[in-house]
C-alpha cells in the first residue's frame, strides 16, 4: 500500500489579514518500503506536508489517503478506519526530546503502547525491542531520567517512543537538526538500519541536502507549496538551476565528485552507487589506482 496524496491544497488562518497558502494542489504517491525525503527552503510547505501525512491537519481541497483510508474522514465507517490509517503513522517532531517528559525512558517509550491497551508484558518487550532498534542498552538505561541524557541520547528515546507502536510510516521532520556531527551520523545510521531490518516506510524534512543525498531514495522538492522537482537523489540534485531556484544548493559530496571528474580523476558517471563520504573515499582510492595504473602502462 502507499501514502497518497490527491490535489492537496491548504491555506492557513483563512479570511484574515494574515492568510497564508501553505500548499497548492499537491499530488504525490509514497511507496510502501521507500525512504523519501521533503526538501526545500524555509516557508516552501515541507513541515505543513508532513503534518497532513500524520493526520494533524487536513487539507481544504484534496484528500490524504493512508493505504486507501482518507483521513478527513466524515462518516463513523470512515472515522474508524482513518483512525486505522493514522495508527500507522509515527510522526516524530523537530526537537523531538521536547516530546519527552515522564520521570524514567522505560515510562516514557511505554506511555504509547499502554495507550494502545497492550498488557503489560506486551508493553515490557515493546520498550525493550524500542530501545534496542535505537542502541540503549535496556539494562543500564531503563529507569534513567530522559532529562540526564546527552541532546542525541534524548532524540533516540524519543524515537524509540514511536517506534514501539510499530509504524508502518515513520514520519521525521528534520531529525537531525541541532545534532553534533557524531550524534547526526549515528541517527542516520539507525534509521538506515531501521529501514534495511524492517522495510518500514520512511519520510523525512531535512534542510541538510548531504542528509538528503545520503539516505533518500526518492527526493521531492517543494517551493511556494507546489511539487517543483521529483525523483531519485542524485538525478534531482544534477538540476542546478532548479535545485537553486528553491532556495537549495547541491550536496557537497555530489559537487566534490564532479570536480574530481572535471579534473580528469576517472569516476564512474553513476552518482547513485555513492552516497556517503565513506562510499565515496573508496571510489576515489580506486579511481586514482586505476588512474596511476594507466599512467604506469602508458
Amino acid at each position: 500500500m502507499a501514502i497518497e496524496l490527491q490535489d492537496v491544497s491548504f491555506t492557513y488562518l483563512p479570511g484574515t489579514p494574515y492568510e497564508r497558502q501553505a500548499l497548492r494542489g499537491i499530488n504525490l504517491k509514497i511507496q510502501e518500503g521507500s525512504i523519501t525525503a521533503l526538501a526545500g527552503h524555509t516557508g516552501s510547505g515541507k513541515s505543513t506536508l508532513l503534518q497532513h501525512i500524520g493526520g494533524l491537519l487536513h487539507p481544504d481541497r484534496g484528500q490524504v489517503c493512508i493505504d486507501g483510508a482518507d483521513l478527513a474522514a466524515h462518516t463513523k465507517q470512515e472515522k474508524r478506519a482513518a483512525l486505522a490509517a493514522c495508527r500507522k503513522v509515527g510522526l516524530v517532531f523537530q526537537y523531538a526530546e521536547h516530546q519527552l517528559f515522564e520521570e524514567s525512558i522505560y515510562e516514557d517509550i511505554a506511555f504509547g503502547p499502554r495507550n494502545f491497551g497492550l498488557a503489560e508484558t506486551d508493553v515490557e518487550a515493546r520498550v525493550r525491542e524500542a530501545m534496542a532498534r535505537v542502541h540503549l542498552d535496556y539494562d543500564a538505561y531503563r529507569d534513567r531520567s530522559p532529562f540526564q541524557l546527552s541532546g542525541g541520547q534524548m532524540r533516540r528515546v524519543a524515537l524509540a517512543g514511536v517506534l514501539a507502536l510499530h509504524p508502518a510510516y515513520l514520519v521525521l521532520d528534520e531529525p537531525t537538526a541541532g545534532l553534533d556531527p557524531r550524534g547526526r551520523r549515528e541517527l542516520l545510521q539507525m534509521i538506515r538500519e531501521l529501514h534495511a531490518a524492517e522495510g518500514t516506510t520512511i519520510v523525512f524534512v531535512s534542510h541538510n541536502m548531504e542528509d538528503v543525498f545520503a539516505i533518500a531514495d526518492e527526493v521531492v522538492v517543494l517551493r511556494q507549496g507546489m511539487i517543483l522537482l521529483q525523483g531519485a537523489p542524485a538525478d534531482v540534485f544534477a538540476q542546478g538551476e532548479q535545485i537553486a531556484a528553491a532556495g537549495l544548493r547541491q550536496p557537497e559530496l555530489m559537487r566534490l565528485l564532479s570536480a574530481l571528474r572535471a579534473a580528469g580523476v576517472p569516476l564512474s558517471a553513476e552518482e547513485t552507487a555513492v552516497r556517503t563520504p565513506a562510499e565515496a573515499a573508496q571510489a576515489i582510492v580506486c579511481a586514482l589506482k586505476e588512474k596511476g595504473g594507466r599512467t604506469h602502462a602508458q
